[in-house]
């Protein structure tokens, strides 16, 4: 694929979350500001969350069926459509929360496609490398973008609301002209055709057991996930921390976030082992437990650390394993399942955690979470004793590593 290209579709990816975080932290922190409850918040945040899941479904699915390009632009326009609704609307008009809830089908419809076309006509079992170099820039470029969003958002927020939606909804016109100049260099999907051995097919079964196996682990990283996102802007209130440090904080846990994607394409150690995987979720799960506990930014900093890391180990193995365990033309339909899996847990994770924050307090909803991250790491130990065990043999090997073996072998 033409690196030119590849480049335009990272710099979309960045101004996309860019534009999207700026509008979730001026609507979350608003609401919080004006004393919103915590189940109001997290109704808000789960009808994001859940028509994030819906537009990746349907994003997937389309791209899969029909066309991606008419897809790709029609997330584009929906972005700065829900923006401009955003930043014309008030919080207590019956279209506000639609209007904003439109950010989460735009976000889906435009991904799933764009994912796909990333890795278009790349064999992923013979060049691992390069789909892994792929994905972090891809990774970073959009969190990239979420952290400048957040950034710019906590320091924009004290001059005025109107200042944040207008930021996002510049950036979102920007990004819709690129959305239209990179569809004219996208080669259709039926152009592109890989031939595979018969062992070959056996490592992309593999590779799709843990995809599947990654799935379960997004909806129970992202319940805890979603706290952060849609919940915190309470918890931070409560204790006292300013908007512009509730900024920082978030730009920090992203920065955690890409420092993962980085370790996880520089190793290998991580491929198609469970236990580490489940590692990461123990380590998130005391993570939420501090924020739980917390009294001060440095408390939140060290439980959102981590967290941070299992939030970039599920997104970043998550992909890995969607392009590697999926044919060529289902990629786009992996992607908006994996981004799906995502957004249900976010959904689920803030609305009940809203309510718990209502009737109990701000500070319960992060133990459920841990405990649910618990539950999710038995339930994930149960389908690789299913799917895994009897396909450990069909482990792919790059060239670089079989070279490696052959040499150990003669010596």
């Amino acid at each position: 694929m033409n690196s030119r290209f590849k480049r335009l579709l990272y710099l979309i990816c960045g101004l996309t979350d860019f534009a999207a975080f700026v509008v979730i932290f001026a609507v979350s922190r608003g609401l919080a500001e004006g004393k919103a409850e915590s189940w109001y918040l997290g109704v808000v945040g789960a009808g994001l969350s859940f028509s994030a899941g819906i537009g990746s479904i349907l994003g997937g699915w389309l791209a899969h069926r029909f066309d991606g390009r008419v897809v790709f632009v029609s997330g584009a326009v929906a972005i700065g459509v829900s923006i401009a609704a955003c930043a014309l609307g008030d919080p207590t008009s019956p279209w506000f929360l639609p209007g904003y809830w439109l950010l989460g089908i735009g976000l889906g419809c435009l991904y799933p496609p764009l994912i796909s076309w990333l890795n278009q006509g790349v064999d992923a079992q013979a060049n691992r490398r390069g789909v892994s170099r792929t994905l972090i820039l891809y990774c970073v470029s959009w969190n990239l973008g979420m952290m400048c969003g957040q950034l710019t958002a906590g320091s924009l927020f004290s001059f005025g609301a109107h200042w944040t939606y207008a930021a996002a909804f510049l950036v979102s016109m920007l990004n819709l002209i690129l959305a239209l100049t990179a569809v004219r260099r996208v080669v259709p999907l039926s152009a592109v055709s890989i031939n595979k051995t018969p062992e070959e097919h056996e490592a992309v079964e593999l590779a799709a057991a843990f995809k599947r196996l990654s799935w379960i682990a997004n909806l129970g990283g992202m319940f805890g996930g979603s706290m952060v996102i849609h919940l915190l802007p309470d918890l931070a209130v409560t204790i006292g921390i300013a908007a512009a440090d509730h900024g920082k904080l978030l730009a920090s846990w992203r920065a955690v976030i890409i420092a993962t994607y980085l370790v996880m394409h520089c190793s290998a150690f991580w491929h198609y082992r469970l236990s580490t995987s489940l590692a990461s979720q123990v380590l998130a799960a005391v993570g939420l437990i501090v924020i739980a506990r917390a009294e001060s930014a440095v408390t939140l900093l060290i439980g959102l650390t981590l967290l941070g890391q299992l939030v970039g180990y599920n997104y970043f193995s998550g992909l890995f394993y969607s392009t590697a365990g999926s044919s060529h033309e289902r990629r786009a339909l992996a992607a908006g399942i994996h981004e799906a899996t995502l957004a249900v847990g976010m959904a689920i994770g803030t609305i009940v955690g809203g309510v718990l924050g209502t009737l109990v307090n701000q500070r319960v909803p992060y133990l459920l979470a841990a405990a649910v991250l618990l539950v999710m790491i038995v339930a994930q130990s149960i389908a690789w004793w299913s799917w895994v065990r009897s396909l450990r043999h069909a482990i792919p090997v790059t060239a670089d590593e079989s070279m490696a073996l052959a040499q150990e072998k003669s010596t």
